[in-house]
């Protein structure tokens, strides 16, 4: 159960299928950045369909998960150049993992929440938390999070990361075939995946950047990410997300391989 919950962790982190040719570049290169509003509401739903193998002994046992996670996310006031304050809540929690053992969880379903995934997930509905959101769209959690287990403190900074776009812009205008580079370590519980991100912007047709993600992971797992991204340029609010993963593991981490693919979507509420 740790490392399906921390892969759920991860997959958030590379919301980013393949990769399209650039456009032609402009010659008017934009500068990526967070501009929201005061006032800005935002739902926000996350889908995640999960393969697995996990090794036990000289077994593997095929283990299929899927996951909703919807969200809200309100700007409460604009700092300047320091960012944005904002307040976000999870609103619904959906999951189902099937193998040896069936799981399933759905936060509008009391009756589920004393199951093995409700245990680890139902601490994530209820809380309102305050985070900043810095302009080039890194993230940081000011409350709200005081009383839950650190393994969903860092479910819900990998979840922040994702709904400012990536865990930051590039601090430099780019236009159509320009890249930039990321990487992004997670740790928890003694499993560490490192995922060296490469960023390019595909296009920028009609306010809306679209930005390829390419990604390898090593450490605990290795493996190769896909993804793409489209960004309002004008208000930097995420519009929509798809990637895809596949690993494998090393022998301590728990499990053989893994594919992921991930969905996201942002509307006004």
């Amino acid at each position: 159960m740790r490392i399906f919950i921390y892969l759920t962790i991860l997959s958030f982190s590379l919301i980013s299928c393949s990769k399209q040719k650039a456009a032609k570049p402009t010659g008017e290169p934009i500068t990526l950045s967070v501009n929201y509003s005061e006032g800005d509401s935002k739902i926000i739903t996350a889908e995640m369909d999960m393969e697995m193998e996990m090794k036990i002994g000289d077994q593997s046992i095929p283990i299929q998960s899927s996951s909703t996670f919807e969200y809200s996310m309100m700007v409460e006031k604009d700092l300047g150049e320091e960012g944005y304050l904002t307040k976000f809540k999870y609103e619904r929690i959906k999951s189902k993992s099937g193998g040896p053992v069936q799981m399933t969880y759905d936060s509008n379903e009391p009756s589920t929440a004393d199951s093995l995934l409700g245990v680890q997930l139902s601490p994530l509905i209820g809380p309102e938390i305050s985070m900043k959101i810095s302009t080039n769209g890194n993230t940081s959690i000011l409350g709200g999070t005081e009383e839950l287990p650190d393994m969903i403190k860092l479910q819900i900074q990998e979840t922040m990361k994702s709904l400012s776009s990536f865990s930051g812009f590039p601090d430099y205008p780019v236009d159509n075939g320009d890249s930039w580079e990321e990487t992004i370590v997670q740790q928890q519980g003694g499993v560490e995946v490192t995922v060296d991100t490469t960023y390019t912007l595909l296009d920028m047709t009609d306010g809306v950047a679209t930005i390829n993600v390419e990604g390898k992971m090593t450490g605990a797992m290795e493996g190769e990410v896909e993804g793409e991204t489209k960004i309002d340029i004008v208000s930097g609010w995420l519009i929509e997300a798809n990637s895809s993963a596949e690993a494998k593991s090393k022998e301590n981490a728990g499990v053989a391989t893994m594919k992921i693919s991930t969905r996201m979507s942002v509307i006004d509420s």
